[in-house]
C-alpha cells in the first residue's frame, strides 16, 4: 500500500493535523479528507489484498518479508505494485514470467477490465489475444499498427 506514494503522504499529513487546533488545520483536514475519500484511500488494505490473491500470494507468503521471497515471488510483488497504483499508462514488459496459470488467467481479467491505457511486450501469444485490442509491431525499425489482438 505504501507504493502510493499520494495515499501515504495524505495519512501521514492528516496524522500531524490531527491534535491541531486551528482554523487552518481544520481546513486542510477537511480537503484530506475530500481527497482520500476520492482516491478510495480507505479501500486500500481490500484492493491490496484483491491483488495480491490475484497474483497467487497466501496468508503465508504475505507475513514473509519480500527480501526471503524467490525472485519470481519478488517479480509479483512488483506487479502487484503497479497495479496497486493504477497509473495512467501501465508498461508492463513480460508479465506472464513467473506467473502460473491460476495468475495469469486472474491478470488477463483484471487488464481486460482496467479501463487505463496498458502497453504490453510480450511473447505470451494467447495472452495478447485475450488482452489486446491494439497491436504495435516493431519489425525493421518501423512501427506497424493493427487493430485486435495478436491473430
Amino acid at each position: 500500500m505504501e507504493s502510493d506514494s499520494e495515499r501515504s503522504s495524505l495519512l501521514k499529513r492528516e496524522k500531524e493535523l490531527e491534535n491541531q487546533d486551528s482554523t487552518e488545520a481544520a481546513n486542510e483536514l477537511n480537503e484530506i479528507y475530500k481527497r482520500l475519500t476520492d482516491i478510495n484511500a480507505y479501500e486500500a488494505e481490500s484492493k491490496a489484498l484483491t491483488i495480491l490473491n490475484g497474483l497467487g500470494f497466501t496468508k503465508e507468503l504475505l507475513a514473509r518479508p519480500t527480501s526471503l521471497l524467490s525472485g519470481g515471488w519478488r517479480m509479483r510483488v512488483t506487479l502487484s505494485r503497479a497495479l496497486f497504483v493504477e497509473p495512467d499508462i501501465l508498461f508492463l514488459d513480460e508479465p506472464t514470467n513467473h506467473l502460473d496459470l491460476d495468475a495469469v488467467m486472474w491478470l488477463e481479467d483484471y487488464l481486460v477490465k482496467c479501463k487505463n491505457t496498458v502497453v504490453i511486450v510480450s511473447h505470451a501469444r494467447e495472452f495478447l489475444n485475450v488482452v489486446c485490442t491494439d497491436i504495435i509491431h516493431f519489425k525493421d525499425a518501423k512501427l506497424e499498427y493493427y487493430k485486435g489482438n495478436y491473430d
